[in-house]
């Protein structure tokens, strides 16, 4: 797009997507985060989601973070989609993937993330840095993959999860819509019952989030 883009949340999550997205070279305006009056990496904070008004041919990018386990990501993207925004994915340079995997435009894919044939990730995934998705895995809408996460072949992880930093998830395992693998768990059988926490090696329940 040739407008400069937006980036929804100042904190660590977004001036990483933002050094990102200037290493594709696409322009980025600044932030909307009503919870910061200063700059940002050299960015601007341009004021609150009222400001967005002022930049109509903007697109955003959704730069929230938030605890593990939380949905604040996906409720302000929806709140912002159903009032006629944009938002777009991101591909760091680095970013390594298969051309028969299949990218919703919202993903973002963080330095050294790898993403291997026949995968699939759903809107607003996060595979962050040096995370890997291997083949056939599927990835459900708003789920995080910390930096270092694997994902064997196959693998199907639900809406809304969360896979911890340097986390593993064997070949052919299922998981649920919001659980939370902790980082550095190893998760070797199934989960299905949603809002599940899994921490440990190999992976046990401690109940929900």
């Amino acid at each position: 797009m040739s407008a400069p883009e937006i980036i929804v949340g100042a904190g660590g999550h977004g001036r990483v997507l933002a050094d990102a997205l200037q290493l594709e070279g696409r322009a980025v305006a600044g932030f909307v985060d009503p919870g910061c009056e200063l700059k940002s990496d050299g960015l601007p904070i341009l004021g609150d989601d009222d400001v967005l008004e002022a930049w109509p041919d903007s697109g955003l990018v959704n730069g929230i973070g938030g605890p593990a386990g939380s949905d604040l990501r996906r409720r302000v993207q929806t709140r912002l989609e159903a009032a006629g925004h944009r938002f777009y994915g991101v591909r760091h340079p680095s970013a390594i993937v298969a051309v028969t995997a299949r990218i919703d435009p919202t993903v973002q894919l963080l330095a050294r993330a790898v993403v291997q044939p026949g995968a699939t990730l759903e809107a607003g995934v996060v595979i962050n840095t040096g995370a890997i998705v291997e083949h056939d895995c599927v990835v459900g809408a708003f789920t995080h993959c910390a930096p270092g996460s694997i994902l064997c072949g196959g693998v199907t992880v639900g809406d809304g999860c969360h896979i911890g930093a340097g986390a593993v998830i064997r070949e052919g395992v299922r998981l649920g819509d919001g659980i939370v693998v902790g980082a550095g768990a190893v998760v070797v059988r199934d989960c299905l019952d949603a809002g599940m926490q899994l921490l440990g090696v190999p992976a046990e329940r401690r109940g929900t989030k």
